[in-house]
């Protein structure tokens, strides 16, 4: 599959229902450790986040994920031999989630790059805290794919403090930037084996999670 907006697209064809499903799941966990009492949580002032409170997504600006690194740090990062292009890739009827291409040329990978993506919580109504419990679930149960019988796996990583879950497979790593923003970064880098990946990975994030807590202000 060509690594463009087709790819995007179909990362996004099915995003509200995923989550959504997603979100069911991770509820009956959560409901299993904490009280039970039935009081629905409510929402906080944006000034608490801060704090590590959760925020309506309506109160809350996405920053646009081309912002997060430049061209410059992801071609040294991924050792690229020719520039590379940034193009942001947003969908205008959901400013919930910014994408950000970073592509270049390469031989041996056609469509070579990587994807950041930035989204708040889609379910939020439903479940307040599912960003903070999206890595534990992606860690425990794995992601399934189109076409897949078994889930694929992921490992943990950790980079810039902050813990995430990852992909070698798939190509994705995702993590929290806080109680209210997540991550997810994609490769499409054939040269990489996986520690490869990993490594770059870690530092593409440590880059990422430097800007995002000098941009978003609440």
């Amino acid at each position: 599959m060509p690594f463009n907006e087709i790819y995007l697209g179909n990362l996004n064809n099915n995003f509200k229902m995923k989550h959504l499903l997603f979100a069911v799941l991770l509820m009956g966990i959560f409901a299993c450790k904490n009280d039970t009492s039935g009081n629905k949580l409510s929402s906080v002032d944006p000034s608490d986040a801060k704090g590590g409170a959760t925020v309506d997504p309506k109160n809350l600006t996405v920053p646009s994920a081309c912002s997060m690194i430049t061209a410059a740090e992801v071609q040294d990062i991924v050792n690229a031999k020719n520039a590379v292009v940034v193009k942001e890739s947003n969908d205008p009827k959901n400013q919930q989630v910014k994408s950000c291409f970073f592509k270049w040329d390469d031989p041996s990978t056609p469509n070579a790059g990587i994807l950041v993506q930035i989204m708040t919580n889609p379910v939020y109504d439903e479940f307040p805290q599912y960003v903070s419990m999206y890595v534990e679930s992606k860690l425990k149960e794995g992601e399934m794919a189109m076409g897949q019988e078994t889930p694929f796996k992921y490992k943990k990583f950790e980079a810039a403090g902050i813990d995430g879950a990852y992909s070698f497979e798939q190509g994705r790593f995702y993590w929290a930037g806080d109680a209210n923003y997540m991550f997810m970064l994609a490769f499409n880098v054939s040269a990489f084996d996986e520690d490869d990946m990993v490594d770059a990975a870690e530092d593409i994030i440590e880059s990422i999670h430097k800007n995002f807590k000098d941009k978003v202000k609440y």
